[in-house]
């Protein structure tokens, strides 16, 4: 990389962006405190430009739009790809935004596509926080779900999207609905383990 060295402060050109982006990471390594912040930069950047690349092109996929997709898969586990980008360009999500997720969820062409967890992933991008994907999973998924579906919905965001939804926090989590078999939104924003997340 070929850099011209730098002997004045006219020369400095500081990008429009760039005390926004610095913010927002700074608020997210206070909050998260993690233990080696450069890998955590590293994949907080990485999420950050899969993201925003994705949404260059197109916009953000709505509530109403994932919701056709789910129905017109008409309860179907896992669907071919081919499936399911159909069903995405038939709910008006673009081609751009369908592929990053294929390519973020890691999705095998073989295996197929999990439904929920792909939808899962198309909602965590339209949402700014974790009170905002916690909310959208009732939105989405139904307004009461069975403790242990909650439980994996949030396990997909472990461990790249969410550096919070450690091993330990996805046990205590497990541990704190052992005895409950149903939930709703109030249920889960009760819970200790999520109290510090919601309302940050």
């Amino acid at each position: 990389m070929d850099v011209e060295p730098i002997y004045c402060a006219e020369q400095i050109v500081v990008p429009v962006d760039l005390a926004d982006v610095l913010k927002a990471f700074t608020k997210e390594v206070i909050r998260r405190q993690p233990a080696d912040i450069i890998d955590f930069g590293a994949k907080y950047f990485e999420n950050l430009a899969n993201v925003s690349s994705a949404s260059k092109d197109a916009p953000v996929p709505t509530q109403d739009q994932l919701k056709v997709v789910l129905s017109r898969a008409d309860g179907a586990k896992a669907l071919a790809q081919e499936q399911v980008e159909a069903l995405c360009s038939q709910a008006g999500i673009s081609s751009s935004i369908c592929a990053k997720v294929l390519h973020v969820g890691r999705f095998g062409e073989r295996s197929g596509v999990d439904v929920e967890r792909f939808l899962f992933l198309l909602l965590a991008m339209t949402c700014d926080s974790f009170a905002a994907v916690t909310t959208g999973i009732f939105e989405l998924f139904g307004s009461e779900l069975q403790s242990e579906r909650f439980v994996q919905f949030i396990s997909y965001l472990a461990p790249d999207m969410d550096p919070d939804v450690t091993t330990q926090f996805l046990a205590d989590l497990k541990s704190a609905l052992m005895d409950v078999e149903w939930v709703t939104y109030d249920k889960v924003a009760s819970l200790g383990v999520l109290g510090d997340k919601l309302h940050t």
